[in-house]
């Protein structure tokens, strides 16, 4: 059973709302304490961080989110973690760049 929250994160990540998205897969982390979750949820803030200018804190978030998508022992459910970690390394790129709101808006999305 794919629990709710999944595809409500997949829809807020797939608009854009990177807050909300983080709000609803909270909960679900909160009660399971996965790892794979908390990086999602550490993922979605640094783009919302991207997008309010803040790169010093969507640094901080991409670090702290990647040992967690990358942890063998994470079972965040329907969600690609491999993909949004090679993702995440990406936007991290794109930080250095000054390419990072181009690499927000050219996010997998999400099924």
């Amino acid at each position: 059973m794919i629990e709710p929250e999944f595809p409500a994160f997949a829809q807020c990540w797939n608009d854009g709302n990177f807050f909300l998205a983080h709000e609803v897969l909270e909960g679900l982390w909160i009660r399971t304490r996965d790892r794979g979750q908390q990086g999602l949820i550490q993922l979605a803030v640094a783009l919302y961080h991207v997008e309010r200018g803040n790169e010093r804190g969507a640094r901080r978030m991409i670090e702290r989110a990647l040992p967690r998508l990358r942890d063998p022992q994470a079972v965040a459910g329907p969600i690609d973690l491999d993909a949004l970690a090679l993702y995440a390394e990406q936007v991290r790129d794109a930080l250095d760049a000054g390419t990072a709101t181009e690499a927000v808006a050219a996010r997998p999305r999400l099924a």
